[in-house]
Formats: structure tokens, C-alpha cells, sequence
């Protein structure tokens, strides 16, 4: 039993040390903390990067990190300060950033976050001064650095009174102590063997101030899939700022020019060795069209150095980098060069360009090998010293006869010698050098002028080349010339400029060379991007079931927007039919250019029966070139016949009149097709009165309207007359039309009451017609009741047409007495009639209308696709609204953050560069009218369209634009423990079980 025992023990110790989670021992993903700066001034033209000195952990490196650079402007700042979060523009996502003339006034903004794949997580912000402009910069470093020297003269003079002092009370020389001040001055302001020269106080303030403390934590990520967000309504905005001046912008050609980062007045290269000049790094001006015009800057080729010509036209507001070097083969001598770029329009942009070009050492000396007397032989005040040294120098000694063999470098000590350049290029290859568009190879013709073959090698100068020659090396014979290919590198960021040198050289003579310049710039890949017009439709509105005559087809018209033709195939019907079930289509599979045009028609099929729903059918058209789908809904309403008349009225009432009339005024009445299918009205025909109507109306139109003139005929007996007159016997529809003859005199004993007018509709006209008060009003006589006319004052009454109340109020009238009536009672003849009008029933919008339109219910597109959209608030067509109407204004968008949009119109542009499945959302606001304005009432509504995004067949070179938040991927521990020894534990623990488990069975049998 104790045998057993201890196994037990060893067993429970082995099987419990397997089972410890590694996750006991794993390591916590750090997370960015500490102080983020931004290194250098926030200047036009200056270039900024990130300062991680004061970046926890301690280790982060610059590519450890992601970048955003943003911009925040005065706009943006005051959106802040009012509780709203600003939309800040993108800048850039490289390491660096070069402050541009847009930025002057704003400040930048740097976001980096921690690269999950190098264990870092979290994101740190900082945010620069704001941005000024590269003369102010210049007129500030000037005063800084002549403030810091006049500091710097009067520290020297109290250390030089303080030693001087000193000096005379220790006893100390005086040499000794001038030896130690210079070279503690030389420690302080030199780089010494590699040691960096030490910065003033004020220099590091200075280097600080371009950015602030960062914020700790991870910031609200911007809209990190998308790219070419369109926001047009601020466009809209600027566009109306800019025209609200109401004047014409004069044209104004001008331009302006930075040396390097800003922080130079002068392009020095220092001292240049004569026959090194493949080993000066080039160095760069910016040039900046700062007028409202394009220039076009013609080429330019100084005599000393060789520089990049502006070949393109420079558009308003647009930058040129452009390089400098030093042109081989220049004697030894110093050279301070203006060098200036002139456009046609008369601007001219000047910068100062200098160096020293020394002669190679071998040039320093004379024919025995020693050096020349010329050599420096120290600091002298001897200012004829130079002149000695002249007087040692021979014409023979400058001079090299290139036929003599005894003057070619062949590796002796005959220094006097030099070598003569005898490969060459085209003239313009030599001073243009070659410039890249495209990643297509370009051709280099190398003539070997000299007497013998040489072998050129060929290569790059640059620390990582931006092109490949190939061959890399040939031999050519004399005379005779040899072609090299000279091609992009692979992986070149597009739209970024690679400069970079090309070096033909002599492999047997070093001294033998040529040097071409090269620029490289990549567009990036053309992409075909079709948008068709109109955005929605085409609705063929309402047809009834039977119709012969077809609506008129409908045009579309597809444009390619892009920069590359679009291939596009068939349009593919949602029901499957080939040539379409309810619609014909005139689309055929064709290629678009760029830039052009394609149309076709639509048009609903003659067969179309009536149907509870509206047809709808989607023809789909495919952009091959990059996957994304045009489609095309097409719609139809097709119902039941309808006949329907409106008669205005039921009763045309004469006054009375008496026996012997002359003539009675005709009246009139309307009869309005408020159906769907014309209607043939009766022609009319009564006995005791004449109607009029014109015969063409007869045939009623849907929506048309016939007019009928009612007459008394004349000579009528003493009686009361009253017919029907027919409109349509199928639809049952007549008008009654009434007149009383009297004898003779009566004499008026009382006028009745009208009955009350009630339930018109809110909104009503204010006429007498329209507000159906009676034509007539009954009498009483001596002879009996008749009828008289009546005239209504509606213009006096209290009844308000634009009120969406409920309201009720009387209309006065005057009577007047058929002809025989005699008022010899003298009986008032006003009248007053009640009339009662509904309340405004609000027009409220069903949010179930809100809709999302320009992008397809899962829909499938790519990253190269850029996707636009418009969100369509139910009730946004109340362009009349009442009190107490409601609608839905879109408020935002979102995808992976969230827009705002502040005004029509609703539309936005987005792209994704990371593949997968996506959702924008679209939230509506309700705002109900007032009587004046629109109120929001809080009430809000989501819609949502889901959509897939594919890689493209053509991926443009970038990175992941999708936050690291929204990707799915594996999660790290930051663990690097090794579980072998855990899984060997666990399976020595599982088989000493087995064993126990096998032994304790053995025993009980």
C-alpha cells in the first residue's frame, strides 16, 4: 500500500504540473504609453516625423508603429469646442510628413498606433502649433540663430574675462588657457569623430514646439477603410463662399521656392572631390505655384550643376519636388550659383546653389611624386604667402595632351595626369536625365569615344535603387555605342517620387564615368469606375390593364469616370428571363473608354396585366475590369379599369321668375374623369332648358375636365320646371336643374334660413363655389315659396385658408327678388349661412420610407471600387408642409465609423481596402414642422444595407486601411513559453494512470 501511495502522489504532481494553463506565464501585450512629440517646425515646406524619446515602453521604434497625419483647422477647433467631433482631413500614412502651403493656419495631427504583429497595442496622439509659413519660419530661425549667437559672444566674453582673471591671480599661461577654450567651443558646436554637436536650451525648445503632449489610450479611430470620401455638401459650402463675393477672380501667376526642409537659405554641397561626384547625395528644392493659374516652366541647364526640370504643368496650389547634384567633370575652383526656374507666364523662382570642387589628390601633386608647393601649410598672416606659392606653379603642370600616352592614368606616380571622359550619352539623357511615368523600361545608349574597347559597368547610386539596369555590365568597342535597360524597381509606393542616379563607369579606369540622373514616379493602377444617369429607376408611373399605347421608353446613360476602359457584360434580368419577363432592353455587352459615354433605353413589355403589386425587375450590368455591379430597377404599376366622375354639384337653381321674362343668366357646372380609363359622356338634351357643351369633351381623358352651359329658355308659362339632365348612364351620373314662373306681383313676407355647410375639407378655397354655398334661397310671397338668387361677402370672413385648425364661420349674403316680388313689407334682405371646415390631417411619414439607394442589397464589390450612396428621408419631398407634418432627415452614415452630414445632399463615397462583409447603417432623424420651421422630435430610425467586398484583380499598392479593431485574427498572448515539456509531462501522467489502473485490475483477479 505505500508503494501505491507514493505513486499517487508522483502521478497527482506530474498530472497537476500539465494542466497549468500557459497562459499563466503569458505576457501581457504592452500598450503605447508616455509623451509622443513631433520632431520639427511646423513650417511650410518642413519636414515632420515622429520623436518616441519619451515613448513607453522603451524600445518602440519607428516601424513598430502605424501613422495618421491630419489636419486640424480653425473649423475644426471651434466644432470641438461646441461639443461636436471634428472630421479631420488626411494627410498621410508614411513615416514622415512635409508641411504644405494648405496647412498654413491649421495644425498637424500624428496618431500612432502600436503594430499588433510587433506587440504593441494602443494608439498615442499629439497635435503641432499651428502652421506658418516658410518666410515667417526663415525670418524666425534668422533671429533665433542671431539671438543665439550674440548669446553665444557674450558668454565668450565673461569666460574670456573670467580666465583672464584667473590667469593673473594662478599664474596660469595664457596659451594654455586659449588651447582649452577652443576646444571646449569645438565640443559644444561640432560633431566630433561622430560625437553630435550638443544643443542650447533654446534649440530644443525650438525642436519641441512643433508638437504637444499626446493623449493616452486609443483615440477614436477615423475612417480608416475608406478612401476619396466625398463630402459634398461642404463642397457645395466652399463653392458658395467663394461665389458669394460676387466678382471674378483675377488670374495671378506666382510661385515660390524652399530649400530642403525649410531650414536652409542656401543648396551647399560643401566640398566636392573632382571625379566623385557619384558620391554626393543630391539635394532637393521645393517649388509651389502660389498664384491662381497653371504655370509651364520651361527647361533649364546651369552651367555647374545639373538639376530636374519641371517638364509637367504645375496647377494652382500644386508642389514639384525637384533634385540637384553637381555636374561631373567641373574644374577646381568655388562655385556660387544662382539657378533659376522661368515660366512662360513670366514668374521666375531663384535659389542659391554652392560648392568647392577640389582637385583628386593624385591632381595635387607634381611629376616626382611630392606634394606641391601649393599644398595648405597652415594658418599664415603672410598675405604674399600665396603668392610664393603661385610662383611655383608651371603651365606644364596643368596641362594634359590626351594623344600622349605618358599623360593616361596607368596607376604611377605621374600625377600631372588626368583622364579624359570618354563615355557618353545623349545630350538630353546627360542634362534631363530619364523620368519615369509608368513601370515600362526605358533604353540608354553609352558611346565609347575612346581609341579602345572598355567594359562599363552599370549601376545605381541610390541606397535602395529605385531601377535595375540590365545588362549590368558590357563590353564596348571603340567607337561604338551599347544599349542599356534601364527598368522601375518592384515595390515603388505610387504617386511618390524615387530620385536616384545611374553610374557608367570604366571597370578598368574609375576615373571614366558618367552619371545619369533618374526620377521615378509610379501612378497608381487606372481603374475603370462607371456611374450611370439617372442614379435611381426608371418608374414608368400607373398603366390600366388593357392599354394599347406603351409609355415612352426611357434613356440611360452609363459614364466611365475612371482612368482605364471598362469592359461591361449583358445585363442579366432578376427573374431570370434572358431578354427580360416585364421589360425590354436595348443594353448590349460593349467596352467603355475612359471618359466616354453609353446609353440605352427601357421600356415595359404590351402584355402587362393588372396586378395587386407594381412590376419590378433589376437588370444587372458588370464591370469586368473590377468585379462592381451597375444595376438597373425598373418599375410598373399596372391596374384594374377605374371609371370615375366628379359633377360640380347635384342642383343648378334658377331664381324665379316672372311670367314674360326676357332672357335668365346661363350657369355653369363641371364634370372632372377622376378615373383611370376615358369616359364617353352622354350628349345632353333637356326640354325647357338649352345645354352647351363641347362636343370634343365629350370624350373625357383621365384627369380632363368638361365644362356645360345651363339656360331658361325663354316664353316658359306660369309653373315650376325641374329636369335631370343625363352625364353618363353607365356610371349614373346627373345634375338636377330647377326654375319657377310666376304670374304675377307678389309681395315678400319672410326669407329662410340656408342650411349649415359642414365637413369641407382643411385647405379649401375661399370662393363661394368652393365653399358650397347655395346659389339661391327660398322666399315666401303672397303668391307662395319661390326661389332668389343670392350673392355671398365671402371675402369678410374669418375664415383662414393656410390654418390647419378646425374652424367655423358665417358668410353674409344679400338676396335678390325675383322680378313680381315687391318687398312692400320692407323686409331685410340679408342672409347668413354656417360653414365648418375640418382640421388639417398632418401628412406623418412611415419610417418603413426611409431608404438607401446606390448600393445593392449584397452587393458584392472590390477594393478598387469606390462606393457611392444616398439616403432618401420619408416625407423629404414635402416641399408645402403644414403644421404638424413630420419627415425623416438622414442624420449619418457608417460603415466602420460614424459620418455626419450637417445638410443636403445625402449622399457619400467611401472604399475599403480590406476584403470581408460589411453593413452601412444610416440613421434618420424625424423632425415634425411647427408652422414655421422643422423641430426634431427625437425620434429616430435605422436603416441598413449589407454588402461584400472582394480583392481586386488589380490591387493597388498600400496598406490595410481597416482598423485593427475590426479585423479578425488569431489572438497573441505575448507568450513564448515552450509547451513540449508540458505535453511530455502530461502524456508520462496519463500512462502512470493506465499503469495504476491496469496493476489494481491485475491484483483483483
Amino acid at each position: 500500500m505505500r508503494k501505491e501511495r507514493i505513486l499517487a502522489v508522483i502521478m497527482s504532481v506530474l498530472l497537476a504540473l500539465s494542466m497549468i494553463s500557459a497562459t499563466v506565464f503569458a505576457a501581457e501585450i504592452p500598450a503605447l504609453d508616455g509623451k509622443l512629440k513631433i520632431q520639427g517646425t511646423a513650417a511650410e515646406g518642413r519636414t515632420l516625423s515622429a520623436e518616441f524619446k519619451e515613448v513607453k515602453p522603451e524600445g518602440v521604434t519607428e516601424d513598430d508603429v502605424a501613422y495618421l497625419w491630419e489636419r486640424k483647422t480653425v473649423e475644426d477647433e471651434e466644432t470641438e469646442k461646441a461639443g461636436e467631433k471634428p472630421e479631420l482631413k488626411e494627410l498621410g500614412k508614411d513615416k514622415t510628413y512635409t508641411v504644405t502651403q494648405d496647412d498654413i493656419g491649421s495644425k498637424i495631427v500624428l496618431t500612432v498606433t502600436g503594430k499588433e504583429e510587433n506587440g504593441y497595442t494602443g494608439s498615442l496622439k499629439v497635435v503641432s502649433d499651428t502652421v506658418i509659413d516658410a518666410q515667417t519660419a526663415a525670418a524666425d530661425t534668422a533671429e533665433q540663430q542671431a539671438a543665439q549667437e550674440t548669446e553665444n559672444e557674450q558668454s565668450q566674453n565673461t569666460d574670456a574675462s573670467a580666465d583672464t582673471e584667473e590667469t593673473t591671480q594662478t599664474g596660469v599661461s595664457e596659451d594654455t588657457d586659449t588651447t582649452y577654450q577652443e576646444d571646449s567651443t569645438q565640443a559644444g558646436t561640432e560633431n566630433i569623430e561622430g560625437i553630435p554637436a550638443a544643443t542650447t536650451d533654446e534649440e530644443k525648445q525650438q525642436s519641441e514646439s512643433a508638437g504637444s503632449e499626446s493623449v493616452d489610450g486609443i483615440p477614436e479611430a477615423t475612417e480608416d477603410g475608406t478612401y476619396g470620401q466625398t463630402n459634398d455638401a461642404a463642397d457645395t459650402a466652399d463653392s458658395q463662399k467663394n461665389n458669394d463675393t460676387g466678382k471674378t477672380e483675377t488670374p495671378t501667376a506666382d510661385a515660390s521656392i524652399v530649400i530642403g526642409d525649410g531650414n536652409s537659405e542656401v543648396v551647399d554641397f560643401g566640398t566636392v572631390i573632382s571625379g566623385q561626384e557619384d558620391s554626393i547625395q543630391a539635394q532637393y528644392v521645393t517649388v509651389t505655384n502660389t498664384g491662381n493659374t497653371t504655370l509651364n516652366f520651361t527647361d533649364i541647364s546651369p552651367e555647374h550643376f545639373m538639376v530636374q526640370d519641371i517638364s509637367d504643368p504645375m496647377e494652382q496650389n500644386s508642389s514639384q519636388q525637384l533634385w540637384i547634384v553637381p555636374r561631373a567633370g567641373i574644374a577646381a575652383g568655388e562655385y556660387d550659383d544662382t539657378i533659376t526656374y522661368t515660366s512662360e507666364e513670366g514668374v521666375e523662382v531663384s535659389f542659391e546653389a554652392k560648392m568647392t570642387v577640389e582637385a583628386a589628390k593624385d591632381d595635387a601633386q607634381n611629376g616626382n611624386g611630392q606634394d606641391d608647393q601649393k599644398t595648405d601649410t597652415g594658418n599664415t598672416s603672410d598675405p604674399t604667402a600665396d603668392d610664393q606659392n603661385k610662383g611655383d606653379e608651371t603651365p606644364a603642370d596643368s596641362t594634359t595632351d590626351p594623344s600622349n600616352d605618358a599623360n593616361t592614368s596607368d596607376g604611377g606616380n605621374n600625377g600631372n595626369t588626368t583622364t579624359e571622359v570618354t563615355l557618353a550619352v545623349d545630350d538630353t539623357v546627360a542634362e534631363s536625365g530619364l523620368t519615369f511615368k509608368s513601370t515600362e523600361s526605358q533604353q540608354i545608349t553609352v558611346k565609347n569615344n575612346s581609341a579602345q574597347a572598355v567594359t562599363v559597368a552599370a549601376s545605381s547610386t541610390g541606397a535602395a535603387p529605385a531601377v535595375t539596369i540590365d545588362p549590368s555590365e558590357q563590353k564596348i568597342p571603340a567607337g561604338e555605342s551599347a544599349t542599356f535597360t534601364v527598368t522601375p524597381a518592384e515595390n515603388l509606393a505610387t504617386d511618390t517620387p524615387y530620385p536616384d542616379n545611374i553610374l557608367f563607369a570604366d571597370k578598368n579606369n574609375s576615373d571614366n564615368k558618367i552619371i545619369v540622373p533618374v526620377n521615378v514616379t509610379i501612378p497608381a493602377p487606372a481603374v475603370s469606375n462607371v456611374t450611370r444617369d439617372p442614379k435611381d429607376g426608371p418608374d414608368f408611373g400607373t398603366l390600366v390593364d388593357g392599354y394599347t399605347e406603351l409609355p415612352a421608353p426611357q434613356t440611360i446613360t452609363l459614364t466611365n469616370e475612371g482612368n482605364a476602359d471598362a469592359v461591361l457584360s449583358d445585363a442579366v434580368s432578376s427573374t431570370g428571363a434572358a431578354q427580360g419577363q416585364y421589360f425590354d432592353i436595348t443594353w448590349q455587352a460593349q467596352t467603355v473608354k475612359s471618359g466616354a459615354k453609353a446609353t440605352f433605353t427601357i421600356q415595359p413589355k404590351i402584355n402587362l396585366t393588372a396586378n395587386a403589386t407594381p412590376y419590378t425587375e433589376t437588370f444587372t450590368i458588370t464591370d469586368t475590369t473590377n468585379g462592381k455591379s451597375i444595376p438597373i430597377t425598373a418599375t410598373v404599376t399596372v391596374n384594374s379599369p377605374d371609371p370615375s366622375l366628379d359633377v360640380s354639384g347635384q342642383l343648378i337653381d334658377f331664381a324665379a321668375a316672372k311670367k314674360g321674362y326676357s332672357e335668365i343668366a346661363p350657369q355653369q357646372f363641371t364634370v372632372t374623369n377622376n378615373g383611370n380609363v376615358t369616359v364617353t359622356l352622354e350628349q345632353p338634351a333637356l326640354t325647357n332648358f338649352t345645354v352647351s357643351v363641347d362636343p370634343a369633351q365629350l370624350t373625357l381623358a383621365p384627369g380632363a375636365t368638361a365644362v356645360y352651359t345651363v339656360q331658361p329658355k325663354t316664353g316658359l308659362d306660369v309653373g315650376a320646371y325641374s329636369e335631370d339632365l343625363k352625364i353618363s348612364s353607365s356610371l349614373n351620373k346627373s345634375i338636377t336643374v330647377n326654375l319657377q314662373v310666376v304670374k304675377g306681383n307678389a309681395v315678400l313676407t319672410k326669407i329662410q334660413q340656408p342650411a349649415a355647410v359642414t365637413g369641407l375639407a382643411n385647405g379649401t378655397k375661399k370662393d363661394a363655389a368652393s365653399l358650397k354655398l347655395p346659389s339661391t334661397v327660398v322666399v315666401e310671397t303672397t303668391e307662395g315659396s319661390m326661389k332668389a338668387a343670392v350673392s355671398w361677402n365671402v371675402k369678410e370672413t374669418s375664415y383662414k385658408q393656410s390654418s390647419t385648425d378646425a374652424q367655423k364661420f358665417t358668410v353674409s349674403g344679400t338676396v335678390t327678388l325675383p322680378s313680381g316680388v315687391d318687398n312692400d313689407n320692407k323686409i331685410s334682405l340679408a342672409t347668413s349661412v354656417e360653414v365648418s371646415v375640418n382640421a388639417y390631417s398632418a401628412k406623418v411619414a412611415s419610417a418603413e420610407n426611409n431608404k438607401i439607394t446606390g448600393i445593392d442589397v449584397n452587393g458584392v464589390y472590390t477594393t478598387q471600387t469606390k462606393i457611392s450612396f444616398t439616403a432618401v428621408g420619408a416625407g423629404m419631398d414635402n416641399n408645402s408642409p403644414k403644421k404638424g407634418d413630420t419627415r425623416y432627415v438622414p442624420q449619418s452614415w457608417t460603415v466602420i465609423n460614424t459620418n455626419v452630414w450637417n445638410a443636403a445632399p445625402y449622399t457619400a463615397s467611401f472604399g475599403l481596402a480590406q476584403s470581408g462583409d460589411y453593413t452601412l447603417k444610416v440613421a434618420f432623424a424625424q423632425q415634425q414642422y411647427d408652422g414655421s420651421s422643422w423641430k426634431a422630435t427625437g425620434t429616430t430610425d435605422t436603416r441598413q444595407v449589407s454588402f461584400s467586398i472582394a480583392k481586386a484583380k488589380v490591387t493597388a499598392p498600400g496598406t490595410n486601411l481597416t482598423p485593427a479593431a475590426n479585423r479578425k485574427s488569431s489572438v497573441k498572448t505575448g507568450d513564448n513559453t515552450p509547451i513540449l515539456p508540458f505535453v511530455c509531462i502530461l502524456i508520462i501522467a496519463a500512462g502512470a494512470i493506465g499503469g495504476v489502473v491496469f496493476y489494481k485490475k491485475k491484483n483483483k483477479k
